[in-house]
């Protein structure tokens, strides 16, 4: 993780996200997209076989999903006890304003490609008449919600990639062990979920990287303040006070 405030800005502001959104740009203008949809559509019965496979909708979906927000619910309540109590676990209490940035930011990923998918007219694989379903690609812009596509960005991939902001709170508290761990977590766990909807036909690669990029996006920008040091001015948004 780089040292400086401007080499973190060009890696993780910059040169991450871009490289995923680059990404997500290259799979949907080249043939990738569909390429990959059409692995896992089965023409003869016009349908993704995985959309109908119950335990993977119950298990790689909603518990899968379910899993990821107990995760923010638990850090959620650390970062609560350790500005009330910071007693508690005072190696914790010095760093309780990341674990507040840290609750912001794995929940304002998600919740940006929540916007989104409200704002535009692409369409879920599952819905085009190529996959079986009976609408035409659109790739339109600030439509209206019954025109709304609501698939991109991906929304199951954001919740895994939302884990980003664990590996940034590990680094600010020079956890790196456990920085790389969470790292590599959040890459497993954001492709799998990636891979779990592109099998039951609910989103392209590119919805998935462009959630990808939002959510690395997001979550650097909540742990941007906390680059400058002592350092020019520190939070006030939480108060030190009760630290003493």
């Amino acid at each position: 993780m780089p040292t400086s405030t401007s080499a973190f800005i060009r890696t993780h502001l910059l040169l991450v996200p871009g490289m995923f959104a680059l990404a997500g740009l290259l799979a949907h203008n080249t043939s990738l997209d569909r390429a990959l949809a059409t692995v896992f559509y089965d023409p003869a019965i016009a349908n993704f076989p995985a959309h109908t496979w119950n335990t993977l909708e119950l298990f790689g979906h909603h518990f899968a999903k379910s899993a990821v927000t107990m995760v923010w619910l638990m850090l959620l309540l650390v970062a609560i006890s350790v500005s009330l109590w910071p007693q508690w676990r005072p190696q914790w209490a010095r760093h309780r304003n990341a674990f507040w940035v840290t609750v912001i930011g794995m929940a304002m990923g998600p919740l940006t490609v929540v916007m989104l998918k409200g704002m535009n007219a692409y369409q879920c694989p599952w819905n085009l008449r190529e996959f079986g379903g009976g609408a035409d690609f659109s790739s339109g812009w600030f439509v209206a919600a019954s025109q709304a596509g609501y698939c991109f960005p991906g929304g199951h991939a954001a919740s895994g990639f939302s884990l980003i902001a664990l590996y940034f709170l590990a680094r600010h508290m020079d956890e790196l062990r456990l920085a790389r761990g969470l790292l590599g977590l959040t890459l497993l766990v954001g492709a799998s979920f990636s891979l779990i909807r592109m099998a039951q036909g609910a989103h392209f690669l590119s919805h998935n990287l462009w959630a990808a990029a939002i959510c690395w996006f997001v979550a650097a920008l909540a742990f941007l303040p906390l680059r400058w040091p002592l350092r020019r001015a520190r939070p006030v948004w939480i108060s030190d006070e009760s630290a003493g």
